[in-house]
């Protein structure tokens, strides 16, 4: 089954899986310690959710927020 294809089922886990993504990476984050293979599984399900035209959670609309003010940070912007 290709990406296309994710049925109903398939994109509320995975919205599930992106909710718990993004308050583990808030909670690292206010800690200091978040993981960049962590933000790189973030990223990804956002993708996969805009991909399929899926509303994001707004516990993941904040942490894409935080981790773009992140690499913003990083790269001097």
């Amino acid at each position: 089954m290709s990406d296309t294809d994710a049925q109903p089922d398939e994109i509320q886990e995975i919205l599930r899986l992106a909710t718990a993504l993004a308050e583990q990476f808030l909670q690292s984050e206010a800690e200091e310690s978040a993981r960049p293979e962590r933000l790189k599984a973030l990223i990804s399900a956002a993708q996969f959710l805009h991909d399929h035209d899926v509303a994001w959670p707004t516990v993941l609309r904040e942490a894409v927020g935080k981790a773009v003010e992140r690499m913003e940070a990083v790269s001097g912007r």
